[in-house]
């Protein structure tokens, strides 16, 4: 099955599917436009290219232009808004992009960000259709023709060696399947949208699947806070919540959540970082009408893999479940043979939800699926049960609410700076973000704290930004030379979406 089919089926049901605000879409309409800035896009010609980007914060534009590029027969690439130029030049010359689809507010950003840029491109503006393009010396050769793929999430990677999951149509339609299963999901259901939508996690488990049921979605407007989570909960009657836990932990330090009535709210997941388990358990007991299910998943997966139920949420405490239907899990030690229970080792994931591999990335995915199985980096272990537990990975990743942050893109970014001469970047433990990265910085010449922050923001997401700078005099290297992470990394187990 095609993606796009999910939107042709509820092309003539007038119900509403999405609302952001006070901008709301019903099915039909939203079939239409989609269709309608399909046509666009192919009669114009201006996008030879496989691969399209979208740039554009949640939104109904968002849906009406993911659907548009993929009943055009092309590839969705998001880029997140809040990317900054190195990042967004970077992924268009990897995925070998000519067409950006974006919002007025980011044409003016996009021209001076692209004013440079060598390639031949089109930004496309979606609420005028207006074609702005940019006279690059030289077209992409487009080399990589991806049939069955749908979807290129941003996974780990540097600038200059960036990674982009290839999700199929087939991948994203069994996790879909497989998360309607596990939380007994019916298009009676409405979600609320608050993580960001081209994450894997938001995808899948969020937007595709209350579309594949024809059931509603409400996009969050602004910054989640506790009181309009909870007045969202009450006036739409929200039955369905997703977020990160440091979400969770605004919502169990609110005080007056007794003023709304969250009757309809019958479950939050969560998953994406550490969640302190005594707080989960406070969490749990001043909410309990309502059934907190904690997940875990990779990008690669599609996302999801386990899934916690409410039932469980006490007697397996700190567990993040048990595998999804059509998702098989084993634990494995070093030479790849499978270890008993309560041993831990890592992760391995089989599935179709598992994805086709990396873009042009042929040796990585080799190494990462071995024998059909996913090798997920991540380190756990099973109890008698069957349920797992995560305690730790094997990957360098910092995740900060529920974001991955690859800390090799970061130094890639301070190993530009004049005054710097060697850079680390590691994982420090908050209590809101669950971790936040901090660098330890050798210097050539003088230069303070503030400075780098400055010269951070104008190139990185601000998520990415190390909120500390240490000065030191060396960093500690391996045999061959390159920076010793395990011992600059303050890491604890932490589960990822």
């Amino acid at each position: 099955m095609h993606i796009k089919t999910l939107l042709e089926k509820q092309k003539k049901n007038p119900k509403i599917a999405i609302k952001h605000g006070k901008k709301e879409i019903s099915y039909e309409d939203w079939y239409l436009q989609s269709l309608e800035l399909s046509d666009k896009i192919i009669r114009k010609s201006i996008c030879s290219a496989k691969n399209v980007v979208i740039f554009i914060d949640n939104s109904i534009e968002y849906a009406v232009t993911y659907f548009a590029i993929l009943q055009a027969n092309k590839i969705v690439v998001p880029i997140g808004t809040q990317s900054k130029g190195a990042e967004i030049i970077s992924t268009l010359k990897y995925c070998e992009v000519n067409l950006i689809v974006t919002s007025y507010r980011y044409k003016s950003m996009l021209l001076d960000v692209l004013s440079e840029y060598n390639y031949r491109l089109n930004i496309l503006i979606i609420e005028s259709g207006e074609i702005v393009a940019i006279q690059g010396e030289t077209a992409l050769k487009h080399c990589v023709e991806e049939d069955e793929v749908a979807l290129l999430l941003h996974t780990s990677g540097s600038l200059s060696n960036p990674k982009r999951v290839m999700l199929t149509h087939n991948n994203l339609i069994c996790n879909i399947e497989s998360n309607i299963k596990s939380l007994y999901l019916s298009e009676d259901d409405k979600v609320l949208i608050s993580l960001p939508m081209h994450f894997g996690y938001c995808n899948t488990a969020q937007f595709l699947t209350h579309l594949y049921l024809g059931a509603s979605m409400v996009i969050l407007e602004g910054m989640f806070t506790p009181r309009t989570f909870f007045e969202i909960i009450e006036s739409e009657g929200i039955t369905n919540f997703t977020g990160v836990p440091s979400m969770l932990l605004l919502l169990l330090a609110f005080k007056t959540p007794h003023l709304y009535n969250i009757n309809s709210l019958r479950f939050i997941c969560f998953g994406g970082g550490f969640m302190p388990v005594e707080k989960l358990k406070k969490l749990i007991q001043k909410y309990s009408s309502v059934g907190f299910i904690q997940t875990y998943g990779q990008t690669e997966a599609s996302p999801r893999i386990t899934a916690l139920l409410p039932e469980y949420a006490f007697v397996k405490v700190g567990s993040v479940g048990t595998s999804l239907p059509g998702v098989k899990v084993k634990i494995v030690d070093e030479s790849g043979e499978e270890v008993a229970n309560n041993k831990s080792g890592e992760i391995l994931v089989q599935g179709e939800n598992i994805m086709k591999g990396y873009y042009r990335n042929i040796k990585l995915t080799e190494k990462t699926i071995v024998n059909g199985w996913l090798k997920t980096g991540d380190l756990g272990y099973r109890d008698k049960d069957g349920f797992l537990y995560l305690c730790g990975r094997t990957k360098n990743m910092i995740i900060v609410g529920g974001i991955n942050v690859y800390p090799e893109e970061i130094e890639e970014i301070l190993m530009q700076h004049s005054c710097i001469q060697d850079a680390l970047v590691a994982a420090k433990t908050d209590e809101i973000l669950g971790e936040i990265p901090i660098a330890k910085i050798v210097l050539s010449h003088v230069v303070n704290e503030q400075e780098l922050k400055n010269y951070c923001f104008d190139r990185l997401a601000a998520y990415k930004i190390p909120r500390e700078f240490y000065f030191v005099e060396s960093l500690e290297k391996t045999y061959n030379g390159k920076n010793k992470r395990n011992s600059t990394n303050i890491v604890s187990g932490m589960d990822r979406i």
